[in-house]
Parts: structure tokens; sequence; C-alpha cells
């Protein structure tokens, strides 16, 4: 069943008061944005929010569909991950589409019962992709997972799953529901690290290869296995052996996507490590020497899980920003919101991720923001350097908010920026949480644990950014909810979750750092 973008509780209260900016002053002006969402969940339930994780775009006839997997778990730990679908044709009204696959549940009551589930390989489900044949079905292809799969008598936990769906993606039969087929189609590779199945059409080899997650000798890979037919049997998904070895260390590469775009080809995987960020290679032949630039991530830890997809003529990356682990002050843990960027691609081959024409469209509409405490609008603000000082602005309201501005600075020294969550109208002081153009250090870094102005805490993400004396910078942000996205001159994203951030006041800022901020605007 399908359902229009439901709203949650906070959202819909905001609307009630539409002639005022989150009920403040009678003369701000505010804007019916009707359930457009920049970062949506998986699904609201009674106003509750199902978050999302690793996500799955197709494009297909004018329309992304963004499978997922959803937080939802079973009856005991090893059922849970269903996956999910949303739709867009505009990456700001979504349509709920609901469970597309569900994993295999012991409890009798549930939705996704199963007699033989604690021995199923898909008591939980990981990522796959979708593909369309030459006869117009849709296949899927993902990872089946069941944490006691070897005790239970599979060979491994997991295996790659087939499904097919013949009535344009709205219902799926899993291989071994089909009573016209004799066979199932569980890949295994030769260990338990063994998922996230990305499936294309190579045109010149006439042939559909599939790229798989997986391990080899120690290190991460990405292997590669060809067939002829999307509904060939086990045995005829050739080993092509290993398309990608990891060049930046051991970790796992998960939830790759490869796609050629403007004479380059592109492979995008996440890194199960350290970092935590997505990051892509590219080369410029077909089966040629794999490269990487200097920056080789696109946006940051707040972005987790990304793949690439075409739309037409255009890439368009897609992840999740992940709920935080200790409340406002934790890290990043696992599921949360949508986040989507649209690609553009340097003379070089680089890729930029900027935001997405949709968002642009749909928040568009001019809103005042005045200084706290005075009635004069905020459009501009300077800063000498030397000395913290801060300009608090009134109380951030409750709808998705797009800022924007032009930004310079003075020679390497401090960092300036926008700081949220501050309790009252409050000049020279910083909130809990900020958005730093660091000066000294080169980067655009996001902090939600702060405590002073010396003390701001470890960085929730950061991406590296080379600032030049007296440059303006143009700068665009989103803000929808807890979830930010920060584009710093079309050069790099940063992605971010802050809670508890709106109905309380923001300042931007300077600590040492010598500032202006020109041609503010707000909009929504």
């Amino acid at each position: 069943m399908k359902r229009k973008w439901l709203l949650p509780l906070f959202t819909a209260a905001a609307m009630a008061c539409v002639s005022l900016v989150g009920c403040a002053k009678p003369n701000k002006n505010t804007v019916e944005q009707n359930g457009k969402k920049v970062f949506p969940v998986s699904t609201y339930e009674d106003t509750l929010p199902k978050y999302m994780g690793d996500v799955m775009p197709f494009y297909d006839d004018g329309v992304m569909n963004i499978y997922h997997l959803q937080d939802t778990t079973g009856s005991n730990s090893i059922f849970y991950h269903p996956i999910a679908r949303i739709t867009t044709s505009d990456y700001v009204n979504y349509t709920d589409c609901g469970v597309s696959l569900g994993f295999d549940d012991a409890d009798e009551g549930s939705e996704f019962y199963h007699p033989e589930a604690t021995k199923s390989p898909d008591a939980a489900l990981g990522t796959g992709s979708v593909i369309k044949d030459t006869q117009g079905n849709y296949h899927f292809f993902y990872t089946g997972h069941n944490d006691n799969g070897q005790e239970e008598g599979l060979k491994y936990n997991e295996v790659i799953r087939h499904a097919k769906s013949y009535d344009n993606q709205k219902t799926w039969v899993k291989d071994r529901d089909d009573e016209n087929k004799d066979y199932e189609l569980n890949l295994y590779g030769y260990e338990n690290d063994f998922r996230d199945p990305y499936v294309y059409y190579d045109g010149e080899d006439e042939k559909y290869y599939m790229l798989v997650t997986t391990r080899d000798y120690g290190r991460g890979v990405i292997k590669r296995y060809s067939a002829t037919d999307l509904d060939a049997r086990t045995e005829e998904w050739k080993d092509e052996g290993v398309f990608f070895a990891n060049d930046d260390g051991d970790y796992n590469m998960e939830c790759p996507s490869y796609v050629e775009w403007n004479g380059f080809y592109y492979l995008a995987y996440s890194e199960q490590g350290a970092n935590r960020v997505t990051h892509y290679r590219y080369r410029t032949e077909r089966d040629g020497e794999w490269k990487r630039f200097e920056l080789d991530s696109i946006d940051n830890s707040g972005f987790y899980a990304g793949r690439l997809e075409k739309a037409g003529d255009e890439l368009y990356a897609f992840a999740w920003c992940a709920r935080l682990s200790g409340g406002s002050v934790g890290g990043f843990d696992w599921g949360g919101n949508l986040v989507v960027h649209k690609m553009v691609q340097l003379e070089s081959g680089e890729l930029r991720a900027v935001m997405t024409d949709g968002v642009k469209t749909a928040f568009n509409t001019q809103v005042k923001y005045r200084f706290g405490g005075v009635n004069d609008e905020c459009k501009s603000v300077s800063f000498g350097g030397g000395e913290f000082s801060s300009r608090c602005l009134e109380k951030l309201g409750r709808h998705v908010t797009r800022m924007s501005f032009t930004v310079s600075c003075g020679d390497g020294s401090g960092d300036f920026g926008i700081t949220f969550a501050l309790d009252g109208v409050y000049n020279n002081r910083l909130g809990s949480s900020l958005i730093a153009f660091d000066v000294k250090n080169n980067k655009l870094v996001c902090y939600n644990n702060v405590s002073s102005i010396l003390r701001y805490g470890s960085p929730l993400a950061s991406v590296p950014f080379k600032f030049e004396a007296d440059k303006n910078y143009r700068v665009n942000i989103i803000v929808d909810s807890e979830v930010l996205t920060v584009y710093l001159d079309d050069a790099v994203a940063l992605t971010v979750r802050f809670a508890g951030i709106h109905r309380k006041n923001f300042a931007f800022y300077s600590n040492g750092s010598k500032a202006q901020f020109k041609g503010i605007a707000f909009y929504e």
C-alpha cells in the first residue's frame, strides 16, 4: 500500500502556527511546506519514525526508488532489517511504499512469519540492488544473513539471495516461493563476510556482473561474478575474481556501486573502518587502472553507505545520516535519515556534492530572521578577529530552513561559523553545537559537545578545505529536523546531526578569526 509521507507530531504542531515561524513574533513570516522533507526516515507509524539504514537507489521511468534497510526487528535478536521502499521524483516529496522484502520471523503473529525462521538464510536482510530485465521484470539481489547460520546447518552466515517482481515492484517473490523454479539462487562465497551485491549490465560483454563485498587473504576486496541471465542458477554465476582490492587498509568495503558517467568509470564504497566514510575511485578506461583523487570521499561520516545512481544524464549519491549513540553529544550509531546529493563532475573527473535542484526550488521563499532582542534583520555580520565574539539571532523555527550567504576570512588563524542551541538571547556565547570554518587547520568541521570557547569536544565530522584570505566563499546550509548539510563553495559537503536545535537561538560567531558574512538570507 502506498501512502503519502506522514508528518511527525512536532511538524504538525508547527504548521498549526502558519503565520508565525515557531509561533514567534507577529511580523515573522513563514511558509506552508505541505509535508516536504529533505532528510526523510523510512516511515512513520502513529507519527513515530522508523529509521533507515543502507540505501539501494534504483531509477526507473522518471522515478527514483529508494530501497533501504529498515530498523525494524522481529521476535528475537537474530530477526531484523526488512527492506522497505520510498519513491520520489524531486527529492522533497516522498511516497512511502512500505516493506518490499521481509525477514523471516519465528513469531506466528508476525507479518514475516516463517516456520523455519531460525534456520533461514533470511533471518535478517542486508543490502542489495535492483535491476530490470529485457522483459520488463525486476530482479532484486540482496544479502541474506543469519547470525546462527552455520550452527543451524547453513554453509555460511551470509549468502546472496534473489527475488523477482512481475508487477512493477509492487510485490516481490523470493526464489524459494516461486513454484515455477526447481532451484534456489543462493550464492555463497568462501567465508561469512559475503554481502551487498550490486548488479549491472555490461553491453560490450553482453553479460550481467555482480559486485560483492567480501574478504580475500585477510584484506577487504570487492569480487565480481558474471552471468548471461538474471535467472541463472547458482552454479551459472561465474567467479571473475577480485574487481577491486582495498588500497588504503584492510577494512571491508561496504555497499559498492559502479557507474560510467561522461567517459569516467566510478566505483563507490564505504569504509567499515576508522574513518567511516563513502570513498570513490575512478578510471578513464573500462578496464584501466583504478585511481584516486586527493579528496576521495563523498561528504564524511554523517553520510554513510553511500551509493551512486544515475537519473538520465544526472548522477546522485544516496546515503543515510545515523542517529547518535549517546543522545545529543554521542557519535554516529546505526540507522537514521536519508541524505541525497547531486553530483557534479569537474574536467578532471573529480566529483563534487551539491544541493539537489529540487531542494533549492522547494525552499526558495525568503523569510526574515532578526538579531535577538532587536528588530534589525540579519543580512550581514562582521568580526575583526582577536577575542571571541558572536551575534545572536532569534529562535530557529521548526520548518525546513535553507540558509545562504557568502563568507570571507583573514589570514589563517582561529575559526568562525554558526553555533546552535543557545538557551536564550545571548551574544558572545556558544551553544551546544556548531559549524566551524576552521581557517587555522584548513577544514570544515562540526561539533556537538561544545562546553566553552576553549573546549569544543571531539569533532563529530569534518572535511578538508583550504581557505584563502579575503576570498569570498558561497555557503548553503539546509536544516531539516536534527539533520543538516553544509555545502561550501560547491567544493565540499558535510552532513551532521545536531539534536535539540529547533526553537532555540543560534548565532554567527568568530573565535580568533577575521570574518565577514554577507548576503545572509533564510528560505523556507
